[in-house]
């Protein structure tokens, strides 16, 4: 097979292979939303928000640098205890949530703000407990922004991140049984 370039709609990276990935190395979002980079649209975070749209996206921007933060907390402290596992997953979780917020910044056409210092565990089980919730809290809040967007592209993204969080959650839901 013959490597290609490929594009997602929802963070907007390049990915190189021979064909898409399950799911987009970056933010994690379905194949569904991967697309040819031939395709690609330039104007995909060029939307006209509403102002409910730019309100929900201000909040899911603050829960996704929250979420970044904690998960680099998470990241610091499983690496401290030589817990590979739990320092791979919160690394890689942390990463996501970052990407979610540079993409969010896209639509806002702001800079992405710089990650804070959080608190968490030094036990990865408790952080594992404690992502559970922050993954939920945001599934709740993403349904609901992508319930109140009038915008399709606002529609999309808003569910996308709904899926993504979902897989965060039953990751988590596989650590804390």
């Amino acid at each position: 097979m013959k490597v290609k370039v490929f594009r997602c709609r929802i963070c907007g990276d390049p990915y190189i292979g021979e064909s898409p990935p399950t799911h987009c190395p970056f933010c994690g979002a379905d194949a569904k939303y991967i697309i040819d980079a031939h395709e690609w649209d330039s104007g995909e975070f060029d939307v006209q928000l509403s102002e409910v749209s730019r309100e929900n996206l201000e909040a899911a921007l603050d829960l996704e640098m929250g979420n970044a933060a904690f998960y680099a907390c998470a990241r610091d402290k499983a690496a401290a205890t030589g817990d590979e596992y739990m320092l791979a997953k919160f690394k890689c979780l942390m990463k996501v949530e970052a990407e979610h917020a540079s993409a969010i910044c896209k639509f806002l056409k702001i800079d992405k703000p710089e990650l804070s210092a959080a608190t968490c565990s030094a036990k990865g089980v408790e952080n594992s407990h404690e992502g559970y919730e922050r993954e939920d809290r945001a599934i709740k809040a993403y349904a609901k922004f992508r319930d109140e967007a009038t915008e399709p592209r606002m529609q999309d993204f808003f569910g996308a991140l709904v899926e993504i969080e979902i897989d965060h959650l039953q990751i988590h839901a596989e650590d804390t049984k």
